[in-house]
């Protein structure tokens, strides 16, 4: 069986012109991070997010370029898909009274055959954490900004799903769904608009709350931010209250009650950071109390991108194990929707070896192809190319790096990255000046060796998809000043030959020349732009950034001079 999920708006312009009490915003304004995945015979396939081909950062229009991008990749024809399964931003009942107007008229101009079903928001998001894991049972947890909007007996909007949760047997066929708590004063939105306060206020400009230049990015710099702030005590700004099922509540919104004084914008982000993190961990514990999540336990939702957040509920040991994808942002949704839909079939997706990269690969000859007009060298030997970038690097020179499957989701994990050497602190001004022109505040991330962990951070647990923040000891800090936070924090990818053998291999070549094997690794884009995905974007984008040298496969290409 052939399974397509699909996530980008669709439907309302439906719910404008039918009851335009409900919703007075454009379609496209309520999504981001649209995306396809296709499944195929059972077997993932190819997942893809739009913005990666539209070029449109944070894209959340209806994926036509990804359907077709999936299409192709899996060599089948529109009339080869026997399911769609759509994420939606309303609950189902609702959309069931639309889906012969919009969805499934819309769906079926893509998939003629298929049969399209509509799936919770949340559970999507719950479907992509369990099935991106190798737990057979276990719990999950969703949260996030806000999931499917929840209507009230008289169709008027009242709040939208927020808090998720359930637990899973995939061997029995169980999944346990309990839906989105309705409450307004969630996580996500507590966070995002404190986070737009802070950063407008840092910066001292006129942002608008829905311009999605910004909108997608509050939340993430301020993170960073918050290891500026100097609090001698903190306000408690939430409170627990438990009904049956835990919940939490976050108090002080900025446009409701804003009462944390004259703080600097530094300092408020600290509490911010604070009050988010103690939360979570409250609202978790009480979950564990309960006996609502067990030791398998799978996070999904934009709040889990808080690498902070997630950092305290592994040194606090809230379970044995906590899966989190590497897409658990709404990028994921189309995964989690596809897994779905294979499972209501009574099948569990066969995963790829790699669950970050789940793009598709580019040969030599597409390669050669994009580098025409460029100075190029092809290697025959993969590591005598390593060695080569290996003492470029070490000279600090910035290296733009193609290798292997696109990565699927927001983070650049070896395989579409920009490189450079981690121990000069200088190093982190001279790539933001040449290259990614960020607020000074905000710190670059690193790529190591797995084995090499326990000698550089005093954290130990896997961080293969960079989603927990480490604490570099303090005799390594010199070796690593460009990737060394603010609070001797570091955004750390943990690599090894059996999931990333390319950079692996530029790891070792340039441990042997330097005795670190780490490296500074950010996403592969020009400033406001999306992740590159082709062989030409990365030769387009080199062109035009101030990069040293390019490696795409076995290629290395040099500035025409």
């Amino acid at each position: 069986m052939n399974v397509v999920g699909l996530y980008g708006a669709i439907g309302w312009n439906v719910l404008i012109s039918d009851n335009p009490k409900l919703l007075k915003q454009s379609e496209d304004s309520w999504t981001h991070g649209a995306s396809v995945t296709l499944i195929k015979d059972g077997e993932h396939c190819v997942s893809i997010s739009e913005e990666r081909l539209s070029k449109i950062k944070y894209d959340g229009n209806f994926p036509r370029k990804s359907i077709e991008y999936c299409l192709s990749t899996a060599n089948l024809d529109k009339n080869d898909i026997d399911v769609v399964i759509v994420p939606s931003m309303a609950n189902q009942q609702f959309y069931k009274n639309y889906i012969n107007k919009t969805v499934e008229k819309k769906v079926r101009r893509y998939f003629p055959k298929a049969r399209v079903e509509i799936a919770s928001h949340h559970l999507c998001h719950a479907y992509s954490s369990v099935f991106s894991c190798d737990y057979n049972e276990g719990s999950f947890v969703t949260l996030d900004n806000a999931g499917s909007i929840l209507f009230d007996t008289s169709g008027q909007i009242f709040a939208c799903e927020n808090h998720s949760f359930g637990y899973f047997n995939k061997k029995k066929g169980l999944f346990k769904f309990y839906p989105g708590i309705p409450q307004t004063n969630n996580f996500g939105n507590y966070y995002w608009l404190w986070a737009y306060h802070i950063y407008v206020n840092k910066i001292q400009k006129d942002i608008q709350l829905t311009d999605p230049k910004y909108r997608e990015t509050f939340c993430g710099k301020v993170m960073g931010l918050s290891a500026y702030g100097n609090i001698k005590e903190f306000k408690k700004d939430y409170r627990t209250h438990f009904e049956g099922i835990p919940q939490v509540a976050l108090e002080s919104f900025p446009n409701r009650d804003f009462n944390y004084g004259n703080l600097s914008p530094e300092n408020k982000a600290k509490q911010l950071q604070y009050n988010f993190e103690n939360a979570m961990l409250e609202y978790m514990k009480e979950l564990k109390e309960k006996d609502y999540i067990n030791d398998n336990l799978c996070l999904a939702g934009g709040v889990f991108l808080n690498i902070l957040a997630n950092s305290v509920l592994r040194k606090n040991n809230i379970t044995e194990n906590i899966h989190i994808p590497p897409f658990p942002d709404d990028t994921g949704l189309s995964f989690g929707a596809a897994a779905l839909g294979l499972f209501k079939s009574k099948e569990v997706v066969k995963l790829p070896h790699n669950i970050s990269l789940l793009g598709k690969t580019y040969d030599d000859a597409e390669v050669e192809e994009a580098l025409v007009d460029t100075k190029y060298k092809k290697y025959d030997n993969f590591d005598e190319l390593c060695e080569v970038v290996a003492k470029h690097l070490a000279d600090n020179k910035i290296v733009g790096w193609f290798q292997n499957r696109s990565e699927f989701g927001p983070r650049a994990l070896g395989s579409r990255s920009i490189l450079m050497n981690p121990t000069p602190q200088k190093n982190k001004e001279m790539i933001n000046t040449r290259i990614k022109h960020r607020e000074e505040w905000r710190p670059f991330a690193g790529i190591m060796l797995e084995e090499y962990q326990e000698e550089y951070f005093t954290e130990t647990y896997p961080n293969e998809y960079m989603l927990y923040s480490l604490v570099v000891r303090p005799h390594q800090r010199r070796k690593l000043g460009a990737i060394t936070h603010k609070d001797f924090s570091c955004r750390i990818q943990t690599v090894n030959k059996d999931l990333h053998p390319e950079v692996t291999t530029l790891l070792q070549k340039y441990n042997e020349f330097t005795g670190i094997p780490i490296l500074l690794n950010t996403s592969f884009n020009d400033n406001g732009q999306p992740i590159i995905e082709t062989p030409k974007d990365a030769v387009d984008t080199f062109n035009n950034i101030d990069l040293d040298f390019l490696v795409i496969n076995n290629f290395l290409i040099t500035k025409n001079k």
